[in-house]
């Protein structure tokens, strides 16, 4: 194995990660070519600018693009700083210290917690902080005293290791004694943990590690069975930044992580894979499973190529099923009321005619799809005019300079402050594909608003008016949904199907668009959704959850926590439903994707899966187990006086019938392997 190298594979088939690695090239390791994410040719010059949000001034260097909804964010912004989890580890900074910990794992039947506890301060000759680098994986704070710089600290994802860099000969104070270990090697003890230090060219007296200028300490947290010569012999220089590149190919979706700045260091990759004998630098125990230490500076993995859907497959159905679908599509059409004007319940109402379009279309029914694409049309043209908000307080969007977001007005649960973005996002562009494909003269008064909303959760902008891969975080494989996380255990992301369907919406306007970058961009980041929501919500191994854990899924992921629970209702229909909506043909191709473990989670959600909040999602989902459960929903559906603001009754019966047809498909399909 080349040893600046680590390699993981993630097979997606029953929420099974596997990992190894390998002594050959990078192009021979991954499908396709590897890219960088490209910047988009978006702008937002044509948006009012208005600062919606008073959030104070966050602690970043200038030139720095405010870091909203990172795994980070905690740590710039609010009037204190917030622990976060550069996984595997926590940390925390202060004015005059920063604090690494490997914080001990917890679990009862709702939660399974690893939250930062203590561990080792390290205090410095300092009287601030604050950002003066950072990407989607990594940030680097830099400590000051005065108007001079001390040093600074570049925490990583993925990344046991807490990098110091000295910018003058420098006294770190750690809480506990440093032991020697070998020539610039020490050991600490607190908090029942064992912490490493190498320092070359530093010297340890009186309480105090001197740091000569230019020079650096790495810190670590040692997993019980990690020897410290492993882990001196295999760190080089601090890492520095972390470099992000994707590639596919017609099976595989690939993510490439470079650690930059340094020769030789340690890694973890995520938990959920095997190891072979390149991954001997011990294990961590953690919220997430199990995670071992390797030396390498790149980390690897594939997972498989979900291409963005609109419309279900209704090929199998025949024309009663045709006709009643089409029936229903009118009767949704006639009882839709004025639309919501803020930018979730209002961009959940357009995705629903959107969907309403793209499957009258589908049926040929080309009248009923004119009269759906006048409405959509009537309804969305308005939030597309890019100076709307001059004119009037909702169904607009201005540019927010000093956070550098697009926010819509009026905001809801906090987007005015980054929160949900691709969630409210992803329905707009759902929709604005759909009317496009049907009325491709409407792509140009489109255009405009429509790729700044791109743009503003994925894209970026040039000249940095907006950041790329906002609220995707690439190590973990999914999104964060906290624009400033003021969390203790770090950001959180609740509803996993949403950010799938933000991806699903953002891939399909990227094809109307004819935008092959970020066609590329947005089927990467599609990909990566839906495996995370399999492995982390829905399916999750069951070795990766802590004993005492009473639940087969997951419904709130945090940075240092994972949670049974909702933000909105404290009702297991709610904690499954989350998970689901809004019932897109996307979905069909991955929630089904293991009946039994539909079955499972329908149960967990007991007595009132069907009948609580969201409930109509979890019958419709249960469709998904078997041709019993399908019958069941087709009767209930029939019945079900009101459905969900962003759902039509047009849409249930669709899922179920394709549902139908891709059973059937695949009962053919093992059929004629059988012998």
């Amino acid at each position: 194995m080349n040893a600046r190298r680590l390699v993981t594979g993630l097979l997606v088939g029953a929420a099974l990660v596997v990992t190894g690695c390998t002594a050959g090239p990078v192009d021979d390791a991954v499908p396709g070519q590897w890219a960088p994410q490209a910047v988009s040719a978006a702008t937002v010059s044509g948006l009012p600018v208005e600062r919606v949000a008073e959030v104070g001034a966050p602690r970043i260097a200038d030139g720095v693009i405010p870091p909203t909804n990172r795994w980070y964010s905690g740590l710039v912004f609010g009037a204190e700083p917030q622990p976060v989890y550069p996984f595997p580890l926590a940390f925390a900074a202060a004015s005059d210290a920063f604090t690494l910990d490997l914080p001990a794992v917890s679990a009862t039947a709702q939660t399974i917690a690893a939250s930062f506890a203590g561990g080792l301060q390290v205090g410095l000759t300092a009287d601030r902080f604050g950002a003066v680098r950072a990407d989607a994986v990594s940030v680097t704070l830099r400590w000051w005293d005065g108007g001079d710089a001390v040093g600074d600290v570049t925490i990583a994802e993925g990344s046991p290791v807490v990098g110091f860099t000295a910018a003058r000969e420098s006294a770190l104070v750690p809480g506990a004694a440093l032991e020697p270990a070998g020539d610039g090697v020490w050991t600490a003890t607190a908090d029942d943990t064992t912490f490493g230090v190498v320092a070359p060219g530093s010297r340890w007296s009186e309480g105090t590690l001197t740091v000569p200028a230019d020079g650096h300490a790495q810190w670590f947290a040692l997993p019980d069975d990690a020897d410290i010569a492993d882990w001196a012999a295999a760190l080089d220089a601090p890492i520095s930044g972390v470099e992000i590149d994707s590639g596919q190919d017609a099976e595989a979706s690939s993510t490439r992580l470079t650690y930059t700045g340094t020769a030789a260091t340690v890694l973890v990759p995520f938990p959920g894979h095997e190891t072979d004998a390149a991954c001997g630098l011990g294990t961590f125990r953690t919220a997430y499973g199990d995670a071992v230490a390797c030396a390498g500076t790149e980390l690897e993995w594939s997972v498989p190529v979900q291409p963005a859907r609109a419309s279900f497959d209704l090929d199998g159905a025949d024309d009663a099923v045709r006709s009643d679908i089409a029936a229903q599509i009118a009767a949704d059409l006639d009882a839709t009321p004025p639309l919501p004007t803020d930018t979730y319940y209002g961009g959940k109402a357009l995705a629903r005619l959107g969907a309403l379009l793209t499957l009258a279309g589908e049926l040929g029914e080309a009248d009923l799809a004119a009269r759906v694409a006048e409405r959509l049309w009537t309804e969305l043209s308005p939030w597309a005019e890019p100076g709307g908000c001059a004119e009037r307080d909702t169904r607009c969007f201005v540019y927010d300079d000093a956070l550098r977001l697009v926010v819509g007005k009026a905001p809801s649960f906090g987007s005015e402050e980054g929160n949900d973005h691709h969630f409210h996002y992803g329905y707009f562009l759902s929709a604005a594909a759909a009317l496009v494909a049907a009325a491709p003269e409407r792509a140009e008064p489109l255009r405009e608003v429509m790729d700044a909303l791109a743009a503003d959760i994925a894209g970026g902008a040039a000249a940095d008016a907006l950041p790329q891969l906002r609220v995707f975080d690439p190590y973990r494989g999914h999104s964060w949904a906290s624009g400033l996380s003021p969390f203790a255990d770090g950001n959180n992301q609740e509803s996993s199907s949403e950010a799938v369907a933000a991806w699903n919406g953002l891939a399909l306007w990227a094809e109307a668009r004819g935008d092959d970058a970020l066609t590329s961009t947005a089927t990467w980041l599609l990909s990566a959704e839906v495996a995370a929501a399999r492995a982390l919500w829905l399916e999750p191994d069951p070795q990766t959850l802590a004993e005492g854990f009473a639940h087969p899924i997951v419904s709130l992921t945090w940075g240092g926590k994972r949670d049974y629970a909702t933000w909105f209702s404290p009702e297991p229909s709610a904690f499954l439903g989350i998970q689901l909506l809004p019932l897109s043909p996307v979905a069909l191709d991955y929630l089904g994707a293991n009946p039994a473990r539909v079955a499972a989670n329908v149960a967990d959600a007991g007595p009132t899966a069907f009948t609580g909040p969201l409930g109509e999602y979890v019958r419709m989902y249960s469709a998904l187990a078997g041709e019993a459960e399908r019958a069941a929903a087709a009767a209930a559906l029939a019945t079900l006086p009101a459905v969900d603001d962003g759902n039509s009754k047009a849409v249930m019966l669709a899922w179920l019938t394709a549902a139908a047809g891709a059973s059937s498909s695949a009962s053919a399909g093992q059929s004629a392997k059988d012998p």
